[in-house]
């Protein structure tokens, strides 16, 4: 996990830390949004998933590295974002059952650390799933209802819940994206968007688990990265839960045709005899923040496209940092 400090201009006395459970697509981005606005890094602790005894420790580590600047009479705030979990959209329970216990634990350590320093303010900031939460919904409104089809979604509705029964006193934000690309590194889920157009480069065929006309909603992570960041450093008074989505409905025929004309070279495909993923999820642009403001979808695959050959060109050697630190 990755702790952050950032002094106000007006109030440099006072620093503001961040601390931020999850460095891959959406937590990197997070991370190089809130450094690009003065954030700096203090410093990089491991936080171990399997063991409950050593994440326990380690977790006690995070805390002795964290409330010094408080006891010093200095921390005021302290933020806390959950952007982990390395469990896809078509994990098992299995698979997700180790991710909710070390969330449940993360969550109850939050609300210790709050309890032992009352007079500071703690606020949390989840990354869940708006397209695990609402598969095979169309058009999905304030009105509409959480049904997950599959145990990520459920899941995430878990943890959910989980945070909105425990975090009293706390400041409490949950975001729910909806399909998220963009380029987070090697420690990031590639998705479709990231495997179209690495295997497009090499001339590889790509395996596609939806219908050609299988409708979805998605979203650049750098866009969540600095709607988050943005909420954090100002402190606003953000909805207890936002969706961050494009409202745009695309279907996977006009993705593979934006991304021919980006990469421009021929896509290879596989399509599966029973797609297992070909439920459409799309919103509302009523859904959406006020002040939130979605790359184009070709915009940002282009972005995503140069960012993925620049890593490549670089090479492994130095990329993960790169690739997280890196604000260009």
């Amino acid at each position: 996990m990755i702790i952050l400090e950032h002094r106000h201009s007006h109030h440099p006395s006072r620093p503001h830390t961040i601390a931020v459970f999850g460095a891959g697509l959406v937590g990197g981005a997070i991370v190089r949004s809130l450094i690009h606005a003065g954030a700096v890094l203090a410093s990089e602790l491991p936080l171990d998933w399997r063991s409950g005894e050593r994440q326990q420790q380690d977790l006690e580590r995070i805390r002795q590295t964290i409330l010094p600047n408080h006891r010093g009479g200095h921390l005021e705030r302290l933020d806390l974002v959950w952007a982990a979990g390395k469990a896809g959209f078509g994990a098992t329970w299995a698979e997700l059952d180790g991710e909710m216990t070390t969330f449940e634990n993360i969550i109850r350590w939050a609300v210790a650390l709050h309890g032992s320093a009352s007079d500071m303010q703690v606020n949390l900031h989840m990354l869940s799933s708006a397209g695990g939460l609402f598969e095979g919904q169309r058009f999905v409104n304030r009105e509409s209802q959480a049904r997950p089809l599959r145990p990520y979604g459920a899941t995430k509705l878990q943890q959910e819940i989980f945070a909105q029964r425990h975090c009293t006193g706390m400041g409490l934000h949950i975001y729910r994206p909806s399909s998220v690309y963009g380029f987070g590194g090697p420690k990031g889920r590639s998705g479709l968007v990231n495997t179209l157009i690495q295997n497009a480069t090499k001339h590889a065929a790509s395996r596609i688990f939806g219908d050609m006309d299988t409708v979805r909603d998605y979203i650049l992570a750098s866009d969540i990265g600095s709607f988050v960041a943005r909420g954090i450093l100002t402190n606003v008074t953000l909805a207890s839960i936002s969706t961050l989505a494009s409202g745009k409905p695309t279907s996977i025929m006009e993705m593979l045709r934006i991304i021919g004309r980006v990469v421009e070279r021929p896509l290879y495909l596989k399509l599966e005899s029973s797609p297992s993923n070909a439920g459409h999820i799309t919103f509302s642009p009523s859904i959406l923040p006020a002040h939130w403001r979605p790359t184009d979808l070709e915009t940002g695959v282009r972005q995503t496209a140069r960012h993925l050959g620049l890593y490549f060109e670089r090479g492994p050697e130095g990329g993960d940092r790169a690739a997280l630190f890196s604000v260009g």
